[in-house]
């Protein structure tokens, strides 16, 4: 690709104009020209090497030319601030030849390379040749992201009523900054069907993450209809029969993400946020829904906390961890450990009759006891466990340092995890929390605030850094990070909105990084007109993404800016 890029650079040149082309998350490095190149729907792809790659790799890559297929049928995409010219003498892009240079495994992993190159020439080598794009990457998860990519270069002329690639030729080298790129959602507060979560998983991907982690099960509802203990959705789930995740659907779920590079972390949270379990199995819960003085045992209703000194606890554990992860093939599974209230077990007959009996012990080292018994079971079944911050900064358990730690409030505890040796998912709520500032839902509260407040516009989401104030060695253990979304007031009628476009501003830190390739901080004066143009193409494509601004602000870049004299 070397040679190619130097010929290629010749005809490229910096656009001064305002337009912009709405590429989220924007490439690490990417040449543009002034051509527009018409592209029709029976462009020919084609991988020159595809048929020595495995089996799954092949039906990836077909699903993917597929989906491609469809963008350039349906993308009729007119946007409020990219104008391009077009003339009768446009030159059409005759084909598409992919590459995958490395591992043709179908493996998706921590460690996998999801780099690409993507090359749109407007002249070809020889006179009267047809126009070629290339574009190669060293696994097929690379090849998923350069798809997704060129479906952002599509624009439709109302003029022409035609397809065109404007401001070609094009040279896109990229890459992620961030090998872990994530969305948490919680089904459990609030049910999602199915179909809710694949769409959500589609448009992931279009935003180049790669993690869903699961948040499956809470204290509220316990949706996962299990195969060991069935009783625990039949009585634990909002509705047996509806408002539930089969083995099947968590089957298809999985397959549908692999299929578009994306990852299934999936989270049991325990000893906390456990009351579900107690419709089923009562005796392994602690102070159970205690009401109205709920706060003195739990973080929010309904409380309950899983018995860390009973056999039948570990019994529970021992049945369900196997099939729970069995269920999951990434490497890594999520046990929860956050928000553990030691009040419900001092209001425990059977817990504090134990520790009378073990004057040694204390209600911190049952906890201990209780996170090292699961975690030992999450590695038996193969898989690494992650851990709320918590487990380590105020509880100081010793854990192993292959434990991932997932830091969700203030920053600075990234810094005092990774001190600690361990690797971090950032996530601070104070920055990445989709669900604050619309309010309390606790009720009987006139004031109406929520612990989170105030709302985290995409602005503050883009100023996050995950690795702020870390040294170099810190920086190397934060392996990414997600946006989360809780579900206290949000379900399938409103979550697509509290996720697009925040959750994209998100993931264009944790793809494209803090800063561009010449080392200057990426600001939000120059992402929001790319953000504004990407949230239109994504209701184009029949996503309820929120606007940002009123159209006018859309249509005029930088007119609706702070003036300097109001800015800090």
């Amino acid at each position: 690709m070397s040679g190619l890029y130097l010929t290629y650079i010749l005809f490229f040149y910096i656009l001064y104009s305002s337009e912009v082309l709405a590429m989220w998350p924007i490439p690490q490095s990417w040449l543009k020209g002034n051509e527009s190149l018409k592209i029709f729907p029976s462009l020919d792809i084609k991988c020159i090497n595809i048929e020595t790659a495995e089996e799954l790799t092949q039906q990836i890559f077909e699903g993917a030319k597929n989906r491609f297929r469809e963008f350039l049928v349906n993308e009729k995409y007119i946007s409020p601030n990219v104008h391009f010219e077009v003339s009768e003498n446009s030159l059409t892009l005759h084909s598409l030849n992919i590459e995958i240079t490395g591992d043709k495994s179908s493996k998706l992993n921590l460690n996998t390379d999801e780099s690409y190159e993507l090359s749109i020439p407007y002249t070809s080598d020889e006179n009267n040749k047809p126009l070629i794009a290339h574009l190669k990457a060293s696994t097929i998860f690379g090849i998923l992201h350069g798809l997704n990519t060129f479906t952002q270069l599509l624009y439709f002329s109302k003029e022409k009523k035609e397809l065109f690639i404007p401001f070609a030729p094009h040279y896109i080298r990229d890459y992620p900054i961030f090998a872990h790129r994530g969305i948490l959602l919680d089904t459990s507060r609030n049910y999602y069907p199915v179909n809710d979560l694949l769409k959500m998983i589609d448009v992931m991907s279009w935003n180049k993450f790669n993690v869903f982690h699961w948040h499956v099960v809470d204290a509220n509802s316990w949706p996962v209809k299990s195969e060991v203990y069935p009783e625990l959705s039949e009585k634990g789930a909002y509705d047996p029969d509806t408002m539930i995740y089969t083995k099947e659907d968590i089957k298809t779920i999985v397959e549908f993400a692999h299929q578009r590079g994306i990852r299934v972390i999936p989270e049991f949270d325990m000893p906390g946020h456990t009351f579900a379990i107690s419709y089923s199995m009562p005796e392994i819960i602690t102070c159970p829904d205690v009401q109205p003085d709920w706060n003195n045992y739990s973080a929010a209703p309904p409380s309950g906390q899983m018995n860390p000194i009973l056999p039948a606890t570990y019994e529970f554990l021992n049945n369900l961890i196997p099939e729970m992860t069995s269920w999951f093939p990434d490497e890594f599974y999520h046990a929860g450990g956050d928000e553990v209230v030691m009040n419900c077990w001092k209001v425990t007959d059977s817990v504090t009759a134990y520790l009378k009996e073990h004057p040694n012990d204390t209600y911190e080292t049952l906890l201990g006891m209780f996170i090292n018994k699961l975690h030992s079971l999450v590695r038996k079944s193969g898989k690494t466990p992650i851990t709320w911050q918590e487990m380590v900064v105020e509880h100081k358990l010793p854990l192993p340092k292959d434990v991932v730690v997932q830091v969700w409030t203030t920053e600075d505890n990234i810094k005092k995890v990774t001190g600690l040796g361990y690797r971090v998912i950032a996530g601070s709520a104070d920055y990445w929390y989709l669900d604050c500032g619309h309010g309390g839902w606790v009720g009987d509260n006139p004031d109406g605030n929520s612990w989170c407040d105030p709302f985290k516009h995409w602005q503050r989401i883009y100023s996050y850094n995950p690795i702020k104030d870390l040294t170099k060695e810190e920086a190397k253990l934060v392996i990414g990070g997600e946006t989360l979304l809780w579900s206290e007031q949000a379900d399938p009628t409103n979550f697509e909105t509290k996720l697009w476009p925040r959750a994209s501003s998100a993931a264009e830190i944790l793809w494209s990084g803090n800063y561009d390739e010449n080392v200057n901080p990426r600001t939000t004066k120059e992402a929001l007109p790319r953000l504004n143009d990407w949230r239109f193409r994504m209701v184009a494509r029949g996503i309820r993404a929120e606007p940002l601004q009123p159209l006018w602000c859309v249509k005029n870049p930088g007119k609706c800016d702070l003036p300097p004299a109001f800015q800090h």
